[in-house]
């Protein structure tokens, strides 16, 4: 006698059994070793016996799922804007010749990139943009299968890119903002209560709310940089993005709001150490008060599940528009509508036959102090209104196209000596009008 069991081979081609009026039975099912139809009768006599089916596995719920998903989605977070940066980059370089922009024209490196991402992340996306995941009797049934008086655990949400706006001048703050409240008291606790001061083992301490904060601040950071920074390439922009959330930053802030003071700490990492025992290097100090600030972040996040995230973009917005401030004014003034400081040298004191040069000059192996590049250096020379190899200008910047424009800019703000070749230049222009004229009289 077979012996069947219908769930112990799910995988396999089944038979469909019928029933005494020759009816197909959807019940029954085979394993692909039988080739006839079994009849109900079969069953009957004892031939063939139906097993019950085995119980289904339970699935995952929605929240498990998104939870996945968002993990996924924070995993591939960097890759994913590194290749929007250089698919824009394409675009950009395009439009500069005037040519559309189509799937063709897209690098094969970015493609790939762009194919795998899409591959990988696109459920998650979608799943992630659904509403709830779970409708009718089986979300009814997932919330009855809850033990009651569980608390719900915060859900995690990224922040939305049109929420995060871009750094301007204009909304450089000289002043600290205030500090967000951490909506649930229990979470506040913890964010600064470290992990040998909890009352008892397994207690929420301030590391799994680093962890969380740390991704945040990295999302929120590089979301800013990418809004405030279009043209910026990614190996700049992940040095502008670490300038934000690097420890001594983040400390300062902590020392700032006073979390150091607030904090629950061994008393090693104090100031003063540990009274007739060790104290801890300033290096893991500073490393303790950076985790600090990003547990902190992470509890403003999770405790207020409607608006966390948007309180907490709003208030580092501010906070760290200070911490890029030279980088935002240098930016706007280099990407400025208005026209570059090399062309308006030109059109003040240029004129056919007068060469404006830019020449590298000894850089002297120096380096830019927040991002610690090799400068370059470049110096802006006139021929012409005579002068001989006049130095106007210099500037040194980690580009040497920016560096020119600095040693531009430094020559138009030398008025005096720009006014006196802008009288040259309108008395040559003059001269050249009257004797286009007489030719054309004469003609």
């Amino acid at each position: 006698m077979v012996q069947y069991n219908p769930s112990a081979f799910p995988s396999r081609i089944s038979i469909l059994t019928s029933t005494p009026d020759n009816k197909l039975d959807p019940k029954i099912r085979l394993p692909n070793v039988m080739s006839k139809r079994v009849r109900s009768s079969d069953v009957a006599n004892g031939s063939v016996e139906a097993v019950e089916p085995s119980p289904k596995r339970s699935r995952p719920t929605a929240a498990e799922n998104k939870n996945d998903a968002l993990a996924l989605l924070l995993e591939n977070a960097d890759g994913l804007i590194d290749c929007l940066q250089r698919l824009k980059a394409e675009k950009s370089k395009r439009d500069d010749q005037g040519k559309s922009f189509k799937i063709r024209n897209v690098e094969e490196a970015t493609k790939a990139d762009l194919s795998s991402l899409s591959a990988k992340l696109a459920p998650a996306l979608q799943l992630l943009g659904s509403e709830g995941g779970e409708s009718g009797e089986a979300a009814k049934q997932t919330r009855a299968e809850e033990p009651t008086g569980t608390k719900e655990e915060p859900s995690l949400r990224i922040p939305p890119y049109s929420s995060v706006t871009k750094w301007t001048s204009a909304t450089i703050s000289k002043t600290y903002p205030s500090l967000p409240a951490v909506l649930d008291p229990a979470l506040e606790k913890a964010a600064l209560t470290h992990s040998g001061k909890t009352g008892r083992p397994g207690e929420l301490d301030y590391e799994r709310l680093e962890w969380i904060g740390d991704v945040y601040l990295e999302l929120i950071a590089t979301l800013f940089v990418y809004q405030t920074f279009p043209n910026l390439p990614p190996g700049k922009s992940s040095q502008y993005r670490e300038l934000l959330v690097r420890n001594i930053t983040l400390s300062e802030f902590s020392l700032h709001y006073g979390l150091d003071k607030r904090a629950n700490f061994p008393e090693e990492f104090g100031l003063g150490g540990r009274v007739g025992g060790t104290t801890v290097s300033g290096t893991k100090r500073i490393k303790a008060l950076g985790d600090i600030f990003e547990a902190y972040v992470g509890a403003i996040i999770l405790s207020d599940d409607k608006d966390g995230i948007r309180r907490a973009s709003d208030w580092l917005k501010v906070l760290w528009g200070s911490t890029l401030a030279r980088q935002i004014r240098e930016y706007e003034s280099r990407h400025d509508t208005t026209i570059s400081p090399k062309t308006a040298l030109e059109q003040a004191i240029g004129v056919k036959g007068i060469k404006i040069e830019y020449r590298d000059l000894p850089d002297k192996g120096k380096k830019e102090r927040d991002t610690n590049l090799p400068l370059f250096t470049v110096g802006c020379f006139l021929n012409g209104w005579g002068e001989t190899d006049k130095q106007l200008g210099y500037g040194s910047a980690t580009g040497k196209k920016d560096a020119g424009q600095k040693a531009a800019q430094m020559a138009l703000d030398n008025k005096k000596l720009i006014k006196k070749y802008a009288e040259k230049k309108k008395l040559f222009d003059a001269a050249r009008a009257t004797q286009a004229a007489q030719a054309e009289k004469a003609v």
